[in-house]
């Protein structure tokens, strides 16, 4: 059985790098997070490939409570649309969870390197959760793309 990848981005890059340098997989693709939870409610995926920084989709397709990011941003509603747009991953993958998929392998294309304790959080409410940052070998995303597929992704997997 072919497995399938739902990737999650607002272009085309990480599809054609996948599809390029990942064969064998089905790819799909989402732009927005609405849209990826529209396609796991009717399509069964075997793993979630997920960017993190969403600033080329309409500002309406955004998940996240704009009145409470401007809050937040001091009512800088400028910094409270950037502060969306950079972190838009971790919106979708809330509600990822919410919607019942939290356990399901989940690669966040983002670089944790220097950030260990974020994401040791994260993992620990999003079981299958790993990362992997833009500069990384092809061959090293095959081989975690795969080994999610074989086993499950562990929250120790990064790259």
């Amino acid at each position: 059985m072919t497995p399938t990848v739902l990737i999650v981005e607002d272009g085309d890059e990480y599809l054609g790098s996948l599809r390029r340098f990942v064969p064998g997989p089905r790819y799909m693709q989402a732009h927005s997070g609405a849209q990826a939870l529209e396609l796991l409610a009717r399509e069964k995926v075997d793993l979630v490939y997920l960017d993190m920084r969403f600033d080329r989709i309409p500002e309406a397709d955004l998940l996240g409570d704009r009145a409470v990011a401007t809050r937040e941003a001091n009512g800088d509603p400028a910094r409270a649309l950037r502060h969306l747009q950079t972190n838009q991953g971790l919106y979708i993958l809330d509600a990822l969870r919410a919607a019942g998929h939290g356990r399901m392998p989940i690669v966040l294309s983002y670089d944790f390197s220097r950030e260990a304790r974020r994401f040791e959080r994260l993992a620990a409410i999003y079981p299958g959760l790993c990362w992997v940052p833009d500069a990384v070998t092809p061959e090293r995303v095959r081989e975690l793309i795969f080994g999610a597929f074989e086993s499950g992704a562990k929250p120790a997997d990064r790259v």
